[in-house]
């Protein structure tokens, strides 16, 4: 057990978590606002910490003022002040390595309200109040999450429906879908998205492995949702279930795909209307091609074992830490425990239904991804490589997938079989590995 707490304090110091307080070079935080030069500045102390506080999507790159700015001040945190209510103050600001001994620099909406409650919580805060605008005035470079354009805000989706006029949209059909595990679709009848249809995962994937249907049905699938290869296609729902969806749809061929970010919460925090009335999408007669258009999306059990061979490959267990040392499997349906020979593991969360280290504090929203960087850098994981992640039979991972996809990486895929098929299939189900690793991510496949 006590290697265990060292494995893990290791991965969470080198993620920004628990860091150690030190003297800081340079005092940047005082009384009234700091310029962009003192910004700038604060870019050299590791414990002086930028913090924006706009939203998710501002954040990743989206300009929902109109003001031209697509991004965030590099090396800033992102904490917006509307999800304070979200979390623990103490624990969201750990998770983005920030200590009571950091100097905190605010910019963003409501930083007065923001500043306030860091200071009653013992923190040391000063405000930037030119903020992005006067940052942008003076010509000085953003960072943005690279496809950001797959991670919808609410309000885009709300504008786009409306028939707004809206960025990063070039007039395709569009179609919405509200994803879950249910076959009468009972989370639908219950609110959501105007417009919005219900995909019901078992029509996409199926026992006793729970890998995809054939590439057959699925292209019948799409057809029946009046899905072509032109179609927008919107997910939310339940984030894993929403992705599981997303990756199919996307290996089958559909051109554009995207997740709507926060999910319902965020379109119900932001007042917007909800319906409650079950429609179905009229079908189409043609797909628009054969299926699959983009087979490297999702990987079956052959070419698993040749990744886990390749010195340029990796396979990523998303899987919590008691799954992957094989204290459980995880499962009802699985009774193997255990991990994959060779893999590594990626983190995920507490138990196979949540997904807390890839989203923020109100789990329906994509964490930020700088965040999501530095968590790999500490795993030891390379975005370089090709990297295909599996979890218990598909859901965590296409989640994974999906935000893997936003921050630009081009080799990476869904191992579709995940444990479960490696744990019960003659060929590999003795290649696995229980226990502390002696030096995490670091394990051999022996063929």
């Amino acid at each position: 057990m006590k290697k265990l707490f060292v494995i893990l304090a290791l991965i969470l110091g080198i993620v920004g978590c628990g860091s150690k307080v030190k003297e800081s070079k340079n005092k940047i935080v005082k009384e009234g606002s700091i310029s962009v030069k003192e910004v700038q500045k604060a870019g050299e102390d590791e414990n002086i910490v930028v913090m924006d506080t706009r939203s998710y999507d501002e954040y990743n790159g989206w300009d929902l003022k109109g003001n031209g700015i697509n991004g965030h001040i590099p090396g800033a945190v992102n904490y917006p002040t509307s999800a304070i209510k979200d979390a623990d103050l103490e624990i969201a600001l750990e998770r983005k390595g920030i200590s009571v001994g950091d100097e905190i620099i605010i910019y963003g909406e409501e930083s007065e309200t923001m500043k306030n409650i860091l200071i009653e919580k013992g923190y040391t805060v000063s405000i930037f109040d030119g903020g992005v605008e006067e940052w942008a005035e003076e010509s000085l470079s953003f960072e943005k999450l690279k496809r950001y354009e797959t991670i919808v805000p609410v309000s885009w989706v709300k504008d786009l429906l409306e028939g707004e006029k809206v960025n990063h949209y070039d007039g395709r059909p569009v179609k919405v879908f509200n994803v879950g595990w249910s076959e009468n679709g009972e989370p639908h009848k219950k609110g959501h998205i105007p417009e919005s249809y219900w995909m019901h995962t078992g029509w996409i994937e199926e026992g006793p492995v729970w890998n995809r249907v054939s590439d057959m049905k699925i292209k019948a699938e799409m057809e029946r949702q009046g899905i072509t290869t032109d179609t927008l296609v919107l997910i939310y729902g339940d984030p894993m279930a929403a992705a599981r969806f997303g990756v199919i749809a996307k290996y089958a061929g559909v051109e554009d795909v995207r997740m709507i970010n926060g999910g319902l919460k965020a379109w119900k925090d932001a007042g917007y209307p909800v319906e409650t009335e079950m429609k179905n999408p009229e079908p189409v007669k043609e797909f628009g091609a054969s299926v699959p258009q983009n087979p490297e999306l999702i990987i079956d059990l052959p070419e698993a074992v040749e990744l886990l061979k390749a010195e340029d490959g990796d396979l990523i267990s998303i899987r919590s830490w008691r799954e992957y040392l094989g204290k459980i499997s995880g499962y009802d349906y699985i009774k193997p425990r255990g991990r994959i020979m060779g893999s590594k593991w990626g983190m995920a969360g507490s138990d196979p239904w949540h997904l807390e280290d890839y989203r923020d504090m109100d789990q329906f929203h994509m964490r930020p991804y700088t965040e999501i960087q530095k968590m790999w850098e500490g795993l030891k994981i390379d975005p370089e490589n090709h990297l295909a992640f599996y979890c218990g039979t598909g859901w965590r991972a296409s989640e994974v997938w999906f935000y893997a996809q936003a921050m630009g990486l081009e080799r990476i895929s869904v191992y579709d079989g995940g444990w479960k098929e490696w744990s019960e299939t003659k060929e590999t189900k003795k290649k696995f590995l229980k226990g502390e690793p002696k030096v995490l991510n670091e394990e051999s496949f022996i063929d």
